[in-house]
């Protein structure tokens, strides 16, 4: 479940839809660490798939990957700290 702003008060959203553009804002923010800020001129979307991989956080008692949770949930923090 996400938390945010919609135009007339907050609300919480759920589900691919939600989910989806939160992964998108959070991998622009990798590309323009790397290519736009000149970090890494070769990163690519299999590198930013394997870092989001790393920087996920997972339940010890969950089997991953998983239909549910994928490779768990996001952590854009922990990734970024991969990255560097």
């Amino acid at each position: 479940m996400y938390y945010g702003s919609y135009p007339k008060n907050n609300g919480t959203m759920t589900g691919t839809s939600s989910s989806t553009s939160i992964l998108v804002g959070a991998c622009a923010l990798m590309l323009q660490w790397g290519m736009v800020q000149g970090n890494d001129i070769g990163f690519n979307t299999h590198r930013i798939r394997t870092f989001l991989i790393k920087g996920g956080e997972r339940d010890h008692n969950i089997t991953y990957p998983n239909h549910q949770w994928g490779y768990g949930r996001l952590n854009l923090v922990n990734t970024f700290r991969h990255m560097i």
